[in-house]
């Protein structure tokens, strides 16, 4: 789905149909509710926090295949941009099977981002042999735990009850395909008493209870504040000029941090992004400069609506720090482990299917994952030589040699890198212009290229063209 475009008093008469308030879902319960194990439906921040104390979270995501020619794309919105700790910007790739190469999966991956679930083939309304299956091949192939590929996105937005019943019975920790509009903006919420958004096409109607599984809504990108504004959600770049969107995506993003600072979202294809690169850049760059903006993944954020703190202790929390293994060999990891411009040299398998090459550290299956079949047998099997072992469930997938089947971390102790730098950057102050910030973008990419030489930055070396993105 490129984009998706509804009136506001379209979504207005809806909710005022459904009986939801312009504040909280009316049909969850505050006293049955509890934090943190339920939050209901709010356009607050959970727990009572004042919005002008809490963190403005950036949310950037991309969907569909990840290939050789899109990673660099998303790098590119990435490595300009740091956290007001230092730390680099993350975000979440809603990854599908088909046409994606597995390693790059894995890169992405421990360079510390979040990897979700887009099914396997990307199909409307999915059934679940699409959503497991697609859990299960980057599992086999690309290293990840289950655990950490804990949300998921439904192709083209298209979703049903069906779709949710599945995620809660997989126990997915989070659904990602609803739009929220200003009169339904809400923050994070568990679906403990049902979807609070798009009531618009009946599921707010719908029995849903999944206690404890979270929605992340998709904050549109309105194109005015009139009743007849239509609401972008993927891929606003498409719906108009690069200084009508620099403007929208500016007046949008002060109606978050000046009201209540429900997460703002940027939601990509990163094959639709074309020419927007420079625009994109030069509006993180302006928002990273106000007080108190961080980009997080979408598990970042789920991490502090659980235990939420103001945003002048965000840097202390555990999960918004940014570290590296220190292994000290090259080992098939997704890692430039001896900081030698390149990842996983040599170690890598390269695979050959009529979809299209990929590569993986944990050796090539005797056909392309399918549905019918998500982890293929491996042509080299378990005793033979040249055989590699999967991640054991007692191992992180950033320290396992699956040549060796060896664990290089087996105590708390493990030596880590710091990759955080210091920042020094202060507060501008919100104009709705499209006035672009003293940088350029391209200027911002050159000041980063150090870091753009390891992590996702080694990736863009790689790009070739030619290969295939499902829209």
């Amino acid at each position: 789905m490129r984009f998706a475009t509804i009136s506001l008093a379209a979504a207005v008469s809806v909710l005022v149909l459904v009986g939801l308030s312009g504040a909280e879902a009316g049909t969850c319960d505050p006293a049955k509710c509890v934090f943190p194990a339920c939050v209901c439906p709010s356009v607050n921040p959970p727990n009572g926090l004042d919005p002008k104390t809490v963190p403005q979270f950036i949310t950037l995501t991309f969907d569909d295949a990840v290939q050789a020619a899109t990673v660099p794309i998303a790098a590119s919105l990435m490595t300009p941009h740091r956290n007001p700790n230092g730390c680099p910007a993350k975000a979440t790739w809603f990854a599908q099977t088909l046409y994606s190469d597995f390693s790059l999966i894995q890169q992405w991956y421990a360079a510390g981002n979040e990897v979700a679930d887009h099914t396997m083939t990307h199909p409307g309304d999915p059934p679940a042999d699409e959503i497991i299956g697609n859990r299960l091949a980057i599992n086999a192939f690309s290293g990840i735990p289950f655990a950490k590929m804990a949300g998921f996105r439904a192709p083209f937005l298209n979703y049903s009850k069906s779709t949710f019943d599945i995620l809660a019975q997989e126990k997915f920790l989070y659904e990602s395909s609803t739009s929220a509009v200003p009169t339904d903006a809400y923050w994070p919420y568990t679906l403990d008493f049902g979807v609070a958004n798009d009531c618009w096409n009946g599921i707010c109607n719908q029995t849903i209870s999944s206690p404890g599984m979270w929605e992340i809504p998709m904050h549109a990108i309105m194109d005015s504040d009139l009743p007849t504004a239509n609401a972008y959600v993927m891929d606003a770049q498409l719906s108009g000029s690069t200084d009508v969107v620099a403007t929208w995506l500016k007046s949008n993003f002060n109606r978050h941090y000046q009201g209540t600072r429900q997460p703002f979202g940027i939601y990509l294809h990163p094959v639709h992004v074309g020419n927007s690169t420079a625009m994109y850049n030069d509006f993180f760059a302006w928002a990273a400069a106000q007080q108190d903006v961080w980009f997080v993944t979408n598990q970042q954020l789920l991490q502090w609506m659980q235990n939420p703190v103001p945003a002048s202790q965000l840097a202390a929390q555990s999960y918004m720090k940014c570290t590296l293994p220190a292994v000290g060999k090259e080992i098939c990891n997704g890692l430039d482990d001896t900081n030698s411009g390149t990842i996983d040299k040599g170690v890598l398998q390269a695979c050959n299917f009529v979809d299209g090459p990929w590569s993986t550290c944990y050796g090539c299956p005797t056909t392309q994952p399918s549905v019918t079949t998500p982890v293929p047998p491996r042509v080299i099997t378990a005793g033979q030589t040249g055989y590699r072992t999967p991640v054991p469930a007692n191992c992180a997938m950033e320290w396992w040699d699956p040549i060796a089947a060896q664990c290089l971390c087996t105590s708390s102790n493990c030596t880590f890198t710091d990759t955080a730098v210091t920042t020094t950057s202060s507060a501008t102050p919100l104009p709705t212009s499209t006035t672009s910030s003293s940088k350029s973008a391209g200027e911002r990419l050159a000041a980063d290229s150090l870091w753009m030489t390891s992590g996702l930055g080694v990736v863009v070396a790689a790009a070739v063209a030619g290969l295939v993105q499902m829209l």
